[in-house]
């Protein structure tokens, strides 16, 4: 999906409506509204989805499967529901192929200690970039330790862009694993994931993406891209926190050993030995979220409501209208330039450290980000230790920008 030039791009008229539906949205806190600017860290939550925890906590709840009583088959009934319609949503071969977990981090953990189980070797190598979240850093070192294999940098050019055939360079007769982001959390730049996961195919790799910051803004069509392996976040696409999806194809989940055992992921114990469920509960050992997931197809569904496309293109709309905002400021610098980029822009104030701006931007009930985004190595690529971000959800609209950047000129004075 290429999205480098911002043609075409339009908003969704009726966003004030949109933003009706998320209560915290509607707050005040210290007497200022809040605009919130922080969408790639967590998304907020539209009352369908509180409600639905609500309603579920009051009138379903109950341990799901094995339950021989109404209330657990009603839990269980909604909770599977949940993953037809994720798998759905995905556009997954199967909802087998699709695995509860707290979050993408322990997705890829989940999938990086199961191969380290007989899979991974010393002789392999494992291809990473420069603009990894942590989360799809450290899984792939603790592997790479267990194992001896080898990490390798994937780096992107200067303005943080990485294509496909930057990625061959750096391809061997060694590689077995390839994992990136869908797009980077720290400057949203967007791979060419399709593209990276056929080749991979072609030579034999396993591939893993990271699509938490892709899920909220765009169509993720699993049988277009064809990974072994893609993890999200629910709170990241306006679901609860604590849940999160692994999708594996069935062949591979098949193969790998668990990652945790204990009740549920079972078929046969006794004392000295135990055999497997089939996928998905092999991978879901002991109670999961229930609520959780039952309140993630709630949130499933409002973005099926609104249309994924329609959200594409309000995102493209509000990234384009900041990115030219920032450009007409001779005090912000953007931090990377990539061809396309979606949801997220990086920025410094000249003269200032970005933790001082975030807090004066508080102090006017505007959210952004201030730090490292979780994502050192980019930092440092872009030769910098921390930066400002600003991220957007489909409750922001262009009255939000406005806010924003009027506040921002006021603020500048300060420095």
């Amino acid at each position: 999906m290429k999205m480098d030039n911002f043609n075409n791009v339009v908003s969704i008229n009726d966003i004030s409506d949109i933003k009706k539906k998320f209560p915290i949205l509607n707050k005040k806190i210290d007497g200022k509204s809040i605009t919130y600017l922080d969408s790639a860290a967590s998304s907020q939550k539209p009352q369908r989805v509180i409600n639905d925890i609500k309603h579920t906590y009051e009138n379903n709840y109950a341990n799901v499967h094995r339950g021989i009583y109404k209330l657990s088959q009603i839990a269980t009934d909604k909770y599977e529901n949940s993953r037809r319609n994720i798998a759905k949503f995905l556009n997954a071969n199967s909802s087998k192929e699709i695995i509860f977990t707290r979050g993408a981090t322990e997705g890829i953990n989940l999938v990086a200690n199961s191969l380290a189980d007989g899979i991974i070797k010393g002789t392999d190598e494992i291809i990473i970039s420069t603009l990894e979240h942590h989360s799809n850093i450290i899984p792939w070192q603790v592997l790479a330790k267990k194992t001896g294999a080898k990490i390798v940098e994937l780096k992107p050019d200067s303005k943080g862009n990485i294509a496909l055939d930057d990625l061959k360079r750096y391809i061997s007769n060694k590689t077995k694993i390839i994992s990136l982001p869908h797009i980077t959390n720290s400057i949203g730049s967007i791979l060419p994931i399709e593209e990276i996961c056929l080749y991979a195919r072609q030579k034999g790799i396993i591939t893993l993406v990271d699509g938490c910051q892709s899920a909220p803004h765009i169509e993720i069509d699993l049988k277009k891209i064809q990974p072994d392996f893609y993890v999200l976040s629910g709170h990241k696409i306006y679901g609860p926190s604590g849940i999160g999806v692994l999708y594996g194809k069935q062949e591979w989940l098949e193969k790998l050993n668990p990652y945790q055992t204990g009740g549920e992921m079972i078929d046969y114990v006794s004392i000295h030995k135990a055999t497997f469920a089939d996928i998905p509960n092999k991978f879901e050992a002991g109670t999961p979220n229930i609520v959780g997931a039952i309140s993630l197809s709630s949130a499933i569904d409002f973005i099926k409501d609104i249309g994924i496309n329609n959200i594409t293109e309000h995102s493209r709309f509000l990234t384009k209208t900041l990115c030219e905002r920032f450009r007409e400021l001779n005090f912000i610098k953007i931090i990377g330039d990539p061809e396309n980029r979606l949801g997220i822009v990086s920025f410094l104030v000249e003269g200032s450290h970005p933790h001082d701006v975030a807090l004066l931007l508080d102090n006017r009930g505007i959210s952004i980000r201030a730090g490292h985004h979780c994502a050192q190595p980019a930092m440092r690529h872009f030769n910098v230790d921390t930066t400002l971000r600003v991220s957007f959800g489909i409750y922001n609209n262009e009255e939000d920008i406005d806010n924003f950047i009027f506040n921002l000129k006021d603020i500048i004075k300060y420095f």
